[in-house]
């Protein structure tokens, strides 16, 4: 928990530096692309070209690449600096990148609403609160159903206390009274 407490300070140190020594827009547009390849991260950890950022990518070169102190945050978020060509995000950091998510998407966000119309803006905050209230009523289902499964293993356990009795079926005698034609046996002698 310590690390991850190190680390969350680390970003939001790295961030300031970057917002005081960078232009908002350009921090803007770097953003809009780092949220996409972390998000990417996030869906398919275990896809290699997810986890890869190609330094020599012209959109990354100039927009991400272009801000001073981005390669601090970017080791920050668990990403190495393998050659000239990649930056590799290494899998053990993806819990990290998981909680850091939430501060990159808040500093981001910061920003982007400064530049909105009203009408964005209304359109985001409401967007953000029917998030929210999803994620509450997600984590309402998931309390209940987690609640379900105790209850029945709960119910299993005192079933499996149960002295077990031997039973005899009933016998079951429903429906038509069928029985089976038999013609009449043939008369002998007339």
């Amino acid at each position: 928990m310590e690390a991850s407490e190190d680390k969350h300070e680390e970003v939001e140190a790295i961030l300031l530096v970057i917002n005081e020594s960078n232009d908002e827009k350009a921090i803007i547009s770097a953003f809009d692309i780092l949220m996409k390849l972390v998000k990417n991260v996030l869906k398919c950890p275990h896809e290699e070209k997810f986890r890869n950022i190609k330094k020599t990518n012209k959109a990354i070169a100039s927009k991400l690449l272009s801000l001073s102190s981005i390669e601090d945050l970017l080791l920050a978020l668990g990403y190495t600096d393998s050659s000239d060509e990649f930056y590799i995000f290494d899998i053990t950091n993806y819990s990290d990148l998981t909680k850091l998510y939430k501060i990159l998407e808040s500093f981001h966000d910061e920003r982007r609403k400064k530049y909105m119309t009203p009408e964005e803006l209304n359109k985001y905050e409401l967007l953000k609160a029917q998030k929210k209230k999803m994620i509450e009523e997600h984590k309402k289902r998931q309390s209940a159903k987690s609640e379900l499964e105790r209850g029945m293993k709960l119910d299993r356990k005192e079933k499996a206390q149960e002295e077990v009795k031997a039973s005899k079926g009933n016998n079951l005698n429903f429906g038509a009274n069928v029985v089976k034609f038999q013609p009449p046996a043939p008369e002998r002698g007339r």
